[in-house]
Formats: structure tokens, C-alpha cells, sequence
């Protein structure tokens, strides 16, 4: 807003000045804080002299439109009506005004012109009021009565409610919203009913303008405020049916109005079911494998489908405006459905395995190792605590896929805690070490050692224990070596094994405990119970082809969970996979990955002969770096992989003859005997080392 004339320059008895002035005062009436904040700026003398000069501009307005209603009126006696009324309603309107003007400009001075309209407004209804009674006295008490209400209407601008009904009847016209009172007037203390339509119409025809006048009501107008909010919803749930995929919901949760009362609450509740829709878009997103997406997919046009029946009891705008949009949610989430289903026509297999990383059971083929976990349970619900547990496996047996998933398979009571060795945060050094065991309440021995006592009383309390798990733990006696950590670490967990019954330490790694260098390992763990990982057995292997996921949590409750039908591998094909891997789990998951990428790209509806021969080829080139660490990477003694290398020509060979040989190979479940000699114990491994050792 420019002024024709800054305040301080406005003169009496100035045309140029008077026509200022006139602008300052409708500034006034409409938009005291930008009066207000020109008055501050002024030094008080000059924003005296500016409020009185501005004063004098309007009050001859006042005076002539109060005689002239007075000669109208008079000169109307004559029809019968009480015309007193009617003038002492217009008077009283002009006298609020006027009244309102001086005290707002003079109080403003001090306090802010806002607060000085509200108290000059207030002024004059009291004042209407006592001069109505006056009157009424004198000439009709309901004349005194009409003058009192002429003030108050004139104070809450409640007369534009006659001009109100032209906006937003019979519909919205968004086009005349920059006329309406409520753009161009601060200080209209009634809501306008309709008015979040008549916003809503504006701010489609002008998105920037309507929404930066949606945000001013907001935040500056609180008569109006509700209105707002309801606009904003509105043209929030337009938006969200106008989007192409779903993840822009999370913007339009992001944007939901917060605060107070039930429109505002169910607000954040229709945007907390937003959030759980993009989630699992999210996830549906990032599902690569067609037997995955199909159930996502399903799960997706459930939610929203759940979400309209939960929004039809809402207030409005929710329940209509949202409801419309969620159909609009439900066609795209319905056309992705479609498209899993008719990948899963064209692929007869999807594709649950993964041979790389510890598994995810949640969608990725996962086996519960009934022996295993059944011995741990045993352990750690030893009546008189655990003395420890070495959880030992060779590489690739599934040791950290079954740390990861023991969730849910252990006694409510058992918290699981796994800390990998491997993790810089926790193998740098002491301080990190125990930080990381402590949750960062310790940094050396003295502090993890109270630790340790301080939460075995909590668990003992509460009732619980502790499995803390240290994976690849190996790592603990290389930092001992390096003397990264010292060897007393060994002797506070030795310690803690011994007092502190309710936290059982769990040591898992690829390596014996005798064959650990640096520290007597056997000494500070000579109480520790061993538990070994074995190859899978072959109800495993079946289990793991057919039923890769048995154990996912995510279908729960989306119906029949994705199968295997043993016919799918071929005649005695489980069997194969199983021999070919040797039960190893690695392996296991590498042959069904490949051999599922081979099913799809054939269009097959079985495993042939010559499909799986080619699979078992394609898996030494994707599985090299694993055959190679296992074959050659692990070999320590002279002469081994000379050894193992040499059943590249032959399938058997006679034992080695130097002890060192013999053990490492032993250890690494490498050979069986045959028949006096020996051979490798998984096929797929000498197949590399025909291929490509």
C-alpha cells in the first residue's frame, strides 16, 4: 500500500492533504495495523499532531450524515413509521465510527492501533448505549434501544452481513472475492459463514493470490481463522485427488492444519492415515519382485478402502472432500494391483531368494532353524542364568541371518541386542566399544563393568534378560592384537558372565575359539556354552523351496502368503539343489535365485534338466566372490589350496598327508570320505573350481 501522502505531511485546509487524510482514515477503518506501525515510527509529538489532523479531516463527515438523517427523518414522520428508529440506528452507527476513530487513533499511539479501535469501538457501544437511554427517556425507550444496537453493529461491522449472501449465493463467486469485506476489512469480528467456499472459488482461479490470502485469515484474522482452516482442507483434499501417485500424499499430510478443537484433531488423524498409505507405497515402490507387489498392492486398496469407511463420521470438509479423494487414491492404487497381477501372469515364479546380505524374513526366504534357536532358548532360560553361548558357524552358514530374525522366536522375556564387530562405532576403540554396549553411558572398563550391574538389577526387576550378542566377534581378539583394546575387556565380561545372571553374552563368529590368537579365549569363556550352526538339513532345504515365506509378518493379513509348488523344480529337484549346495544356506539361496531368473526369463513352468545345469554354471560366475573366500580365501596352512585346487581334475583324492592340512580342511567342512579317500563336500564347489577356480 503507497499513501498519496506520507502521515506526517497531511495539512488542514489542503485539497490534496484532505484526500489523504481520507485515505489514512479508511486505512484506519480497515487496516490499523498499518497505521499503527506508521504511527511508531513517528516521534510522539508528530504522531499527536498527525492523529488530531486526521481526526478533523473525518469528523464533518460524521456531523453532515447525522443532520442529514435527522432532516430525512423528520420530513418522514408522516408515514407512520418510527422513523426515531431508523435514525437513531444510522446516528448511532456514525457516532461509533467517529467515536472509535478518536479514541483508536490516540490509544493506538500508546498501545497499538488495534487495541485502540478495539477500545474506541468498545467506547462507543457503551456510549450508544447510555445516550440511547437518554433518549429513550425522553423520547422512546426503543429509539434508546436502537441507538445502543447501531453501535454494536457498527462495531463488529456486523452490516456486512446485507451484502454477504450476493458472494456465496447460490454460488460461490470466487472472481468478486478481492470486494468482499473480509479481503479489504481487518476488523470484522463476526465469521462469514460460506466464506471458505467463496476462498476456495478465488483460490482455484488464482492459486498463489488465494493461497497467500487463506494463510493471512490464518494467522491475522481470527474472527475469520475457522473459515480458513476450512478452505485450507478443502482445497488440501483437491489437491490430493489430483495427484498422480501416491507418495504426494505425504506432502499434503505434511501441509494439514494443527491445532484445537474436533475438526482440527480429525484433521491430523485423516493426515496419520495419509502417512500409513505413502508407507506402504513406499514399500510397494521398492518391491522389486512381482510375488511381493501383488499382496502390497492388495494391502494398499484395503488401506484406503479402510480409510473412507473411517472418514464418513467426520466433520466436514472431511468427510465429503477426502471421501471423494480417496476414490481417485483407489484407482491408482487398484491400477497397480492390475499391473502386479498381470506381471505375476506373465512370470509363473517370483523371486523370494537372495544369497548376499543376512536375510530379511519379511520378504525375503527365510528358514527358522528349529535346533538351533530351541538350544538357545534352552540357554537363555536357564533357571540360574546363562554362562554364555558361542554361537559358531562357518561364513555363509546363516549365523548373522539368524541373529537378525531372533525376534519372535525367543520367550517374551528375552530382549535381543546384536552389535556387530564389524561396525566402526564399535570396535575404534575402548570408549566406543563400551559406549555402544552401554548406549553410551560408559567410555572405559570401570564405567561398563557399573553399568553392567546397574542393568542387570533393572532387568531383574522388570522381570527380563538381556541376550547381548557380539557378532563376528573375532574382531574383539584382533583389536587385542593391535592393542586397540586391552586384555581386561575380557576379564569384566568374564566377570559379567559370572554375577550378572540376567545378561546372557552371546559370541558368534566364523572362526573356533581355539583358533583365536591373542588372548585365552578359552580361559575367560571356559564356562561358555558352544553352540554350533549346522548345513541345512534337508526338511530345511524343502522348507526353505516351498515355503520361502512362512515366517514374513507382512502376510499377516494379506491373505495367503506366496508358495512353491515342489513340482516347480523339476523331478528330484529339491533334492539336487539340496545335494549341489551341501546344505549350505549361502549356496542354497544362490542356486534357487538363479534358477527363479532362469523359470522367468524362459517363461517356464518347471525346472528342466538343462535348466538346471545351466543355473548351476550361471551360479559359480554370480556366487564367485563367496566360492572364492570359502575355497581359497580361508586357507592357512602351506600347501592347503594346493590341495583343494587339485580336485579340479578328479573327484577324489587320497587324504593329505600333513596334519595342519588335514584339520583346516576338516574344520571348514570342505571334504567327506569316500571310500577311503576323500571328496568335496559341496559339488557346486568343485564345479567352480572346474569353471573358474
Amino acid at each position: 500500500m503507497t499513501p498519496p501522502l506520507p502521515l506526517d505531511e497531511i495539512r488542514l485546509f489542503d485539497g490534496k492533504s484532505h484526500k489523504a487524510a481520507l485515505w489514512w482514515l479508511a486505512i484506519l477503518y480497515r487496516r490499523p495495523k498499518f497505521l499503527d506501525q506508521t504511527l511508531k515510527s513517528l516521534r510522539l509529538v508528530r504522531a499527536l499532531r498527525a492523529a488530531a489532523i486526521l481526526y478533523l479531516h473525518g469528523l464533518p463527515y460524521a456531523a453532515v450524515f447525522s443532520i442529514a438523517l435527522r432532516v430525512a427523518t423528520n420530513s418522514l414522520t408522516y408515514t407512520g413509521w418510527n422513523w426515531h428508529v431508523v435514525l437513531d440506528i444510522a446516528v448511532g452507527i456514525a457516532f461509533g465510527m467517529a467515536v472509535g476513530i478518536a479514541v483508536g487513533i490516540a490509544v493506538g499511539i500508546a498501545f497499538g492501533i488495534a487495541f485502540g479501535i478495539a477500545v474506541g469501538m468498545a467506547g462507543g457501544i457503551a456510549g450508544g448505549i447510555l445516550v440511547g437511554i437518554a433518549v429513550g427517556m425522553a423520547g422512546g425507550i426503543a429509539d434508546g434501544i436502537a441507538f445502543g444496537m447501531a453501535v454494536g453493529i457498527c462495531g463488529l461491522r456486523a452490516y456486512y452481513f446485507l451484502a454477504h449472501p450476493f458472494f456465496v449465493w447460490p454460488k460461490a463467486r470466487g472472481r468478486l472475492y478481492p470486494f468482499h469485506p473480509a479481503a479489504w476489512d481487518d476488523l470484522c469480528g463476526v465469521p462469514f459463514r460460506g466464506l471458505d467456499q467463496l476462498l476456495v472459488a478465488f483460490a482455484e482461479l488464482h492459486p498463489g493470490r488465494g493461497e497467500a490470502e487463506i494463510e493471512r485469515l490464518l494467522t491475522s484474522y481470527p474472527s475469520q481463522r475457522m473459515e480458513a482452516i476450512r478452505a485450507r482442507l478443502i482445497l488440501l483434499a483437491r489437491a490430493s485427488k489430483r495427484i498422480a501417485d501416491l507418495p504426494g500424499l505425504e506432502d499434503i499430510a505434511a501441509r494439514m492444519p494443527r491445532g484445537a478443537g474436533t475438526l482440527l484433531e480429525q484433521a491430523q488423524q485423516v493426515a496419520g492415515s495419509l502417512g500409513e498409505i505413502v508407507t506402504i507405497q513406499a514399500r510397494l515402490n521398492t518391491a522389486q519382485r512381482a510375488m511381493l507387489r501383488e499382496p502390497l498392492a492388495e494391502i494398499l486398496v484395503k488401506e484406503i478402502e479402510s480409510f473412507r469407511h473411517r472418514i464418513a463420521g467426520f466433520k466436514e470438509p472431511l468427510a465429503s472432500e477426502f471421501s471423494a479423494a480417496a476414490l481417485e487414491w483407489r484407482r491408482i492404487a487398484m491400477r497397480q494391483l492390475d499391473e502386479a497381477r498381470s506381471i505375476l501372469t506373465r512370470k509363473p515364479v517370483g523371486q523370494p531368494f537372495r544369497a548376499g546380505d543376512p536375510v530379511n524374513r519379511e520378504g525375503e526366504a527365510f528358514v527358522y532353524r528349529d535346533a538351533v534357536i530351541g538350544r538357545l532358548d534352552q540357554q537363555v532360560t536357564l533357571a540360574t542364568g546363562c554362562p554364555g553361548i558361542v554361537l559358531y558357524a562357518r561364513r555363509r552358514m546363516g549365523k548373522s541371518t539368524l541373529l537378525a530374525n531372533l525376534d519372535g522366536f525367543l520367550p517374551a522375556p528375552v530382549v535381543t541386542r546384536v552389535i556387530s564387530m564389524q561396525d566402526a562405532t564399535a570396535f575404534t576403540s575402548l570408549p566406543h566399544f563400551a559406549g555402544r554396549i552401554s548406549d553410551g553411558e560408559s567410555n572405559d572398563l570401570l564405567s561398563l563393568s557399573q553399568y553392567l550391574s546397574r542393568k542387570n538389577e533393572q532387568l531383574k526387576a522388570a522381570g527380563k534378560r538381556l541376550l547381548l550378542a557380539l557378532d563376528e566377534y573375532e574382531n574383539i581378539d584382533v583389536k587385542i592384537g593391535e592393542k586397540v583394546f586391552p586384555k581386561d575387556l575380557l576379564a569384566v565380561i568374564r566377570e559379567s558372565i559370572q554375577q550378572h545372571r540376567q545378561i546372557i553374552w552371546l559370541f558368534a563368529g566364523s572362526h573356533q575359539i581355539t583358533e583365536l590368537k591373542n588372548a585365552e579365549w578359552t580361559s575367560y569363556l571356559v564356562s561358555a556354552r558352544t553352540i554350533e550352526i549346522p548345513p541345512f538339513s534337508l526338511d530345511e532345504t524343502r522348507l526353505l523351496l516351498t515355503d520361502p515365506l512362512k515366517h514374513s509378518p507382512l502376510f499377516a493379513k494379506a491373505g495367503e502368503r506366496p508358495r512353491f509348488a515342489p513340482e516347480i523344480w523339476g523331478t528330484g529337484g529339491i533334492e539336487r539343489i539340496h545335494a549341489e549346495a551341501g546344505g549350505w544356506p549361502h549356496l542354497l539361496q544362490l542356486i534357487a535365485e538363479t534358477l527363479v531368473d532362469f523359470l522367468n526369463n524362459a517363461g517356464a513352468a518347471a525346472v528342466t534338466p538343462e535348466l538346471m545345469e545351466l543355473a548351476l554354471d550361471e551360479a559359480t560366475v554370480s556366487g564367485q566372490n563367496v566360492l572364492y573366500q570359502l575355497m581359497r580365501g580361508e586357507c592357512s596352512a602351506p600347501g592347503e589350496w594346493e590341495y583343494l585346487s587339485a580336485f579340479r581334475g578328479v573327484e577324489e583324492q587320497e587324504a593329505p598327508g600333513e596334519v595342519a592340512i588335514r584339520d583346516s580342511v576338516l574344520r571348514r567342512q570342505l571334504v567327506l570320505p569316500s571310500g577311503g579317500k576323500w571328496r568335496l563336500r559341496v559339488p557346486l564347489m568343485a564345479r567352480w573350481l572346474r569353471l573358474r577356480g
